[in-house]
């Protein structure tokens, strides 16, 4: 069975579980003296109180084309239940259906015991192999990973169990009520847990569960369900399974603000249009295309990955602070899921060397021993010594900082080009999209050269142009000049093993060159590079790594003819992205005027939707982190599923806030 216990709240870290080893290598928690699973065998038992008893099979095989089936837990411990469902799934389900399973777990196996944990069933070594890979660990929040080719979905929330099934955003066809003992757990087992079960549950939906203890049976009749008890596994002589009734659910607390609630899947044919062939609509072409749709990927450039995304070096890392904002809350789930992404590419499209974060100030060095301190991003760092920096990086390194080891570098044109090779998605380049109108369930998409795109569903995903189409002029977005510098590489600069960063960064050599950026102006329209913004890159590298500027012989570079890049990030006026659905802003300022007089006014007024639009911009410089997962999230909106992210963050990223907040405040924001 599987840890959980008192109440957590989202600043606290995540603990791995105190394991320890009975003769026969079953693991035992120390904290609650239970059992993970059934010392007769804990696959037998899963087999049969979870996978047998909701009907998966038969429910497997009934799905149609293109479903999805979705199953939720309580207590992910070594991840055998899933595992289980996976397999079974695989074998019962038809090929274009597809499964997500969601999880919790407050107190995670450590990555070496679920190791040994698993290394029990020999028959699930290849999935439990792929599921190591992609293990968060103790990182709080929400992680998403893709397996069998995008068919199976997990979704791991590292929190307490009363946090974090709030946050599911989504419904559940079968629930897994696994944990320790009632006896052992009580404080899993309270009535709010059945209550959350029940109001994040699909219609028809079942669960199963190993207990029939009084507290147990107390709350699923308190929340609706059917008990019928049934044999148990091994020594248990019964078990309780039933269905889940969420007639009368509580509305979601975003209810009551409508421009910022998840809209009905589309029911369009499953083909789009993604305007944009950067990082995000790349990483969004791949979502809809792994769901099965026809994803037609067009830019007004001739190829891919040539504004923004188009620099030979990004640096894949992420700042992050110890209090849990949303945005931190983003790039730690992003940084993640960019890395089990990555798993999948080809090795030559990055380096994970390693990467070192200096701070820039006092304020700043402040910052990090706060990160430190709050211990919650144990699994991603490690406060390091000048002289430890150094050993780590190759060069000299002068103070103290952050070593992120599974940091490091990627080649975006690369990764947006392998993103992008699916056989689902066809990209179109030299189009470029001037005007759009919905003609009945349609959008007619007016290109440059006057011809037309016809298709039932639109992404827009083209950075700081995003707003340049009439359905999206209302959108706040700034565009941010940056410029990366390029350098030849020394025998002496050879020596740098991991990124360096600061106010600016040097990642190591790629085909005999070093990356140095980048520089941040704002309303700076210039595209050609500038002598002085070179100067800027060399400048910064030159105060926080001396060493790499004498190895580089800054010294004697001619910054007029040293070659580099120039683009432009896009960012919004709160610096999160914007992902989700777009509505009509004229009408919704009609529907909705009340507002501006009273903020807490309860409008009864549909939001005025657009009908098949949808945006994914403003990741500003962390489209590497940001946007991967942000193309999951939006493809999990489109089809109605299970969202990667947690509902409040969600709608932290939702488009209808900068509407609603500029009627509110009777300001444009900026």
């Amino acid at each position: 069975m599987k840890p959980q216990s008192e109440s957590n709240t989202n600043n606290q870290p995540v603990q791995c579980a105190e394991i320890s080893w009975d003769e026969n290598g079953q693991p035992i928690s120390s904290a609650f003296d239970d059992v993970y699973f059934s010392k007769v065998s804990g696959l037998e038992e899963t087999r049969h109180v979870f996978i047998e008893q909701n009907l998966l099979p038969a429910r497997f095989a009934s799905l149609t084309d293109g479903q999805v089936f979705t199953i939720g837990e309580t207590g992910f411990g070594s991840g055998l239940n899933f595992l289980c469902a996976w397999h079974s799934f695989l074998e019962h389900a038809p090929a274009s259906a597809r499964m997500h399973f969601i999880s919790v777990e407050k107190f995670p196996l450590s990555r070496d015991d679920m190791v040994q944990a698993l290394a029990l069933w020999p028959e699930l070594k290849d999935s439990a192999d792929q599921l190591i890979k992609q293990y968060p660990g103790a990182i709080p929040g929400f992680h998403r990973c893709s397996f069998a080719d995008g068919r199976v979905k997990l979704t791991l929330m590292m929190d307490d169990v009363h946090n974090a099934f709030p946050q599911i955003d989504g419904k559940v066809n079968a629930w897994f009520l696994d944990g320790f003992a009632p006896s052992k757990n009580p404080q899993m087992w309270q009535p709010e847990l059945f209550t959350n079960i029940a109001d994040k549950s699909a219609p028809d939906a079942t669960y199963a569960t190993f207990t029939v203890a009084r507290i147990v049976r107390d709350g699923l009749k308190d929340g609706g369900m059917s008990i019928k008890k049934v044999p148990g596994f091994g020594r248990k002589r019964e078990m309780i399974c039933g269905e889940i009734f969420p007639e009368g659910q509580p509305q979601n607390e975003s209810s009551n603000k409508p421009w910022l609630t998840r809209i009905p899947a589309t029911t369009h044919n499953q083909s789009a249009v993604i305007i944009g062939a950067g990082m995000a609509g790349a990483a969004t072409a791949k979502a809809l295309a792994e769901r099965g749709w026809q994803v037609t990927v067009v830019d007004k450039n001739t190829q891919p990955a040539l504004g923004a995304s188009g620099n030979p070096q990004g640096m894949l890392y992420t700042r992050l602070s110890a209090n849990p904002t949303p945005l931190t809350q983003l790039v730690t789930q992003g940084y993640r899921h960019t890395l089990n992404l990555l798993g999948e590419a080809p090795e030559d499209l990055y380096q994970l060397c390693g990467l070192v974060q200096l701070p820039d100030s006092n304020k700043e060095q402040l910052r990090q021993q706060k990160l430190v301190d709050c211990q919650r991003y144990k699994e991603l760092l490690e406060p390091m010594t000048a002289q430890e920096l150094s050993d780590r990086a190759g060069i000299a390194i002068e103070q103290d900082g952050l070593y992120f080891k599974d940091g490091g570098w990627v080649k975006p044109p690369a990764f947006v080009n392998w993103l992008l090779a699916h056989n689902n998605i066809h990209f179109r380049g030299n189009c470029e999209v001037t005007a759009m109108e919905r003609i009945n369930d349609n959008w007619q998409l007016t290109l440059a050269d006057q011809t037309t795109l016809t298709t039932p569903v639109v992404i827009i995903a083209c950075g700081h142009h995003a707003n340049a189409l009439d359905q999206t002029s209302h959108l706040p977005l700034k565009a941010i000049r940056g410029q990366i510098t390029s350098v030849p590489a020394t025998s002496a600069s050879e020596a740098l093993r991991t990124v360096i960063c600061e106010d600016g960064y040097i990642a190591p050599a790629s085909h005999g060159r070093h990356t140095l950026g980048a520089t941040f102006h704002f309303d700076d329209p210039e595209e050609h590079c500038r002598a002085s913004d070179h100067q800027l890159n060399l400048d910064n590298i030159s105060h926080f790594s001396p060493a790499m500027a004498q190895a580089l012989d800054f010294a004697h570079l001619n910054v007029d003819t040293l070659p580099g890049k120039v683009g432009w990030r896009c960012t919004t006026p709160d610096y999160l992205p914007m992902v989700g659905p777009v509505m009509d802003n004229e009408v919704f300022r009609e529907r909705f005027a009340v507002l501006a007089k009273n903020a807490k006014t309860k409008v009864e007024a549909e939001v005025p939707w657009l009908d098949g639009l949808y945006i994914n911009t403003g990741h500003g410089s962390r489209g590497l982190i940001t946007a991967p997962l942000c193309g999951e999230l939006l493809a999990s909106q489109i089809c109605g599923e299970l969202s990667p992210l947690p509902e409040t963050l969600a709608a932290d990223l939702h488009p209808g806030r900068f509407p609603a907040r500029e009627l509110i405040r009777g300001t444009k924001a900026l």
